[in-house]
Formats: C-alpha cells, structure tokens, sequence
C-alpha cells in the first residue's frame, strides 16, 4: 500500500536555496545541492531549491526544470525576498557579484557568491562590510579548498609535519586565448565582462597560497597581453585590454616566499592548477588534473635510502571530505569541490559555526581583491608593493 512520504521522521531540517544565474556556475552549484543529500550519510540539512534567476527565461525555464527548482524569476529582487529562500548563491558574471549580494544580506539572507568576490577593492570591501554588519553567514566559494588532497595537505602543515614553510610556486593555467585567431567570443576572459586572467582564475592561485601557507605581506607583479586586438566571429575587431598572463614574487607573514601565476595563453593546458610547498621538514604538491593525489614528501622515513616523493591516492575513508556514497580508492571528480563546499556552508549555517577557517569568508574575498590590485599596481610601476588591508 502506498503511503505518503513522512520526512519528518528523518528529523533533519531542510534549507531554501535561491540561486541567481542558469550559466555555467549556476548548473555546477545546483548540482552540488542535488548530490550533497548522496554524499553525505546525514547531511545537516537538505537543500530545498526555491527559486532561479536569470534573464533569459527560456534558457532559465530549462536549467531550473533540470535541477528540480519549484520558482523561476527574471528579477533577482523577487528571488530575495521570497520567504521561502533563507540563502542566496550568487552565480552571475564578475560585474554582478556586488549588488545582488549587498541587497541580499541586507534581507537577513545568508549569502553565497562565486569567486572573485567583486570587480575593485571598493566593491569587495563594501561587501564584506554590509555582510559582517548584517550578521549573516557569507562564503566565497573557493571550491579548491574543499578538494580532499588539498585538505590533507592543509591538515599536514596545520600538525607541523612539514615544518617551517620555506617556498609556495602555484599556478592555474588554461589554453583558451593561445590561438591569436581565435574569435574573441571564444575567449572568456576577454570578452563579456572583460575581467581577465588574474581575476577569472588567478584569484583561485592567491587563495590557496594564503589558505594553506598564510597572509601576504608584499608583491612584485607582472602582467602581458600578447594578442590584441582580436576579432568576433563576424569580422569586427576589438582591442583586448585584459590580461593573458600574470605572475608575481610573494613575501608571507611567516617569512616564507613564493611565486604565483596565472594564463590563459599556455597551449596544452586546459585546466592545470598545480602548488609545490617546501618545508623544512617536508614537501608536498598537487596538481589538479590528478586531484585524488597528494605527492608528499617527509624527513622521517622508516627505511634508509626511501626518502623521496609518495604518490598518495585521497580516496580511504580517513583522509579528509571522503565521499560517503564512494568506497576507498573510487575516484572523485572535480564536482566533488562544490559538494563539500556548499555542504560546508549549509553546515555552518545550521550549526551556526564560524565559516572560515576552511571556508573563504567575503574577508578572504577582499583580502584577494587587495593583493590583485597590488599585483596590477606593481606591474604598473615596476615596483613592490607592500599590502595593507
């Protein structure tokens, strides 16, 4: 006999989800939401997706029916204020990450916004101030923080494993852009909102080197477009203004140096985020086109003449944001960032636990926005420029 479905027998709370923009994000993030429930055992609450926004309502009507929404809307103010929402995940374009995420914390919403965190240093400051005085939860979502290996690694420097931390070389390199021919339309990071490299992933290199090997005090940048103008499909030319490759020597609180880098020029790489930390006692590194290995070496061996670099597979059931749903040695994939990273906001929520230091407040945010300011300013210059926030 078929009976009703009672979840309240399942005594766990459900959470109402809007989420602003239907593109590429905004599918990766309601994908999260629809597998945290299989991810986890006993998730703290069940995500429940309200609303979508976007501003194409046929492109919209198709994403939300695939993910399961119960509202559409073409007005993000409607999205906000619907009772049903309790958080807002902001996945539009850069130049729109401010407004819609000041107007929803000032609604008592906790709020969720993808990387980077605003467009200028005025933006993000503004944002990270109206959030913090709103007393709501807010994340950046830096979703590599949230991928197994790199939380080893963090667990590993957090127990002194690798001892002082002498060196961080971190680079997120793409492909698009290196075929001068290639159409402008076809090149993300110089078309639309025009945000360029160091903003689109560059900004993910500057968080991971201050989440796992902390603040930075000083940078000496430099920046190259090589492939301008360029033209649309249509024959019209534009003169390219963002930038293609970045790169910059950095100084850390704790003494440390490192270098950073970012391209979208580097023929043969479609998504390399890779690190390499050296400590005084150890060393590990990671590349995200194999992201369920950290490569770790440490001083303290068993066997004499064994020292060097061990392949280890993130898959058993201690390491850390193992998958529930997936035996030891399953793999997971790039997806599984978001899960945990969205998981860890509701978390949060629920709780109402403190978001960083795993997570990527809008502090975090503005605190990157600073230094790629410096990073453009000292290409400018020619100069080092000393960080303040």
């Amino acid at each position: 006999m078929k009976r009703e479905l009672n979840c309240a027998a399942l005594n766990n709370p459900d959470i109402g989800v809007g989420v602003v923009g239907y593109g590429l994000m905004g599918k990766v993030h309601s994908n999260a939401y629809v597998k945290i429930p299989y991810t986890y055992g006993k998730p703290a609450a069940y995500p429940r997706l309200v609303s979508m926004c976007g501003r194409n309502e046929k492109a919209l009507v198709d994403a939300a029916r695939r993910f399961g929404y119960q509202h559409v809307c073409t007005d993000w103010k409607e999205l906000i204020h619907d009772p049903a929402v309790q958080m807002v995940d902001n996945c539009t374009p850069d130049n729109m990450h401010a407004e819609p995420t000041i107007a929803a914390v000032r609604a008592g919403k906790h709020a969720l916004c993808e990387k980077p965190l605003a467009m200028t240093v005025d933006d993000a400051r503004k944002m990270r101030d109206e959030a913090e005085s709103a007393g709501v939860k807010h994340m950046l979502c830096h979703n590599y923080r949230f991928m197994p290996a790199v939380r080893l690694a963090k667990k590993l420097i957090e127990e002194g494993e690798l001892g002082s931390i002498y060196q961080f070389r971190g680079v997120y390199l793409q492909e698009v852009g290196h075929n001068p021919t290639e159409t402008l339309e076809n090149v993300w990071y110089a078309t639309g909102t025009r945000s360029g490299v160091l903003l689109g992933i560059g900004s993910h290199v500057i968080d991971m080197a201050r989440f796992l090997c902390g603040e930075m005090t000083a940078v000496a940048g430099i920046v190259r477009t090589f492939n301008s103008p360029r033209k649309y499909g249509g024959g019209k030319s534009e003169k390219v203004t963002a930038d293609e490759v970045n790169g910059a020597l950095v100084e850390f609180e704790n003494g440390a140096v490192g270098h950073i880098e970012s391209a979208g020029v580097s023929t043969g790489r479609k998504n390399q985020l890779s690190w390499e930390i050296n400590g005084s006692k150890g060393s590990v590194c990671f590349d995200l086109e194999d992201l369920n290995h950290l490569h770790v070496c440490l001083d303290k061996v068993s066997v004499k003449g064994v020292r060097g670099f061990t392949k280890i597979s993130v898959t058993d059931f201690d390491h850390p944001l193992q998958s529930m749903i997936l035996p030891p040695g399953h793999n997971t994939g790039w997806e599984y960032g978001h899960v945990h990273a969205l998981n860890h906001f509701i978390e949060c929520i629920v709780a109402d636990r403190d978001v960083s230091p795993y997570g990527s407040t809008f502090e975090d945010g503005y605190r990157i926005q600073v230094i790629m300011d410096a990073l453009l300013r000292s290409a400018d210059s020619g100069s080092k420029v000393h960080l303040s926030f």
